[in-house]
This record gives C-alpha cells, structure tokens and sequence, in this order.
C-alpha cells in the first residue's frame, strides 16, 4: 500500500464512511447552533415541524431539509451557514435508511411552527439520531427510559 492509500484510509475510518452507519451529526449541530445565533429571535417564518422525532427519521431529516431551504429563501444574509447545515443533513438523510410500522407523515402533515421551534426541534432530532449512531442496540431502538 502506497503512503496515498493509507492516507484515503485514514480519512475515511475517521470519517465513518468504513466504520458503517454510525455516523451522527455532530458537525451538524455545531453548525446548527450558529445558524440559531444568526438568526437570534426570528419568527417571520412559519415552518412544518416533525413533533415525534423517535419515528421516521429519513422522513424527518427530509421534512427539516426541505424546510431549512425556505429559511435560506428568507435569509439570504445567511445562506453560506445554511447551506452547510443543508449539506450536512443531505448526508446524514443517505445515511439514515430506518424503516418503522408508523405511518410517516409528508411534510406538510406537520404542525406549522415558528423559526426558533423549528430550530429547536431540529436541534432534538439531530441529538437523537446521535444518540441511535452511537447505541450499542440495533439502528432502530426506543428512546431510553
């Protein structure tokens, strides 16, 4: 193996891409929580919001995709922050494959909630995909407690 090769290796076991599917988005929270800082009390924007984020989470990932492109619409002073944050959670919705008996809800069959508990739920669900990532039980399990 050639220095190049063990260095791709490298890269990619601490990236997680080798290690399999438990890689959670940590990144994405950390640039979530400066897109909350820009955006500080915003509530011009009204936005559908996943409330169980213990079911479906691609489709959830998805929902808070979609909807952080409408907050880029809004906030086009911000859109280089926003778009990382999107770019993070387009990689974590590859990722994210769990399949459940619940019926998913579309998008649009959320409640509407403004920006900050858009945010703050977005924040919840990226913690709680962090906390399935990195759980010694199957990709799918309960919330502890």
């Amino acid at each position: 193996m050639t220095g190049l090769h063990v260095l791709l290796l490298v890269s990619l076991l601490t990236s997680g891409l080798v290690r399999g599917r438990r890689v959670c988005g940590k990144e994405a929270i950390r640039v979530l929580q400066n897109v909350t800082k820009l955006l500080g009390d915003a509530t011009d924007g009204i936005l559908y919001t996943p409330e169980d984020i213990t079911v479906c989470m691609a489709e959830n990932l998805n929902c808070f995709h979609t909807e952080l492109r409408v907050i880029q619409w809004e906030h086009r002073e911000h859109t280089e922050s926003l778009s990382l944050l999107i770019r993070h959670l387009s990689q974590l919705e590859k990722l994210r494959t769990c399949k459940t008996d619940q019926q998913c809800h579309p998008c649009e069959g959320h409640r509407e909630q403004p920006t900050p508990q858009f945010l703050s739920k977005l924040l919840e669900q990226l913690q709680w995909d962090c906390w399935v990532q990195g759980s010694n039980m199957h990709s799918c399990p309960s919330w502890p407690g």
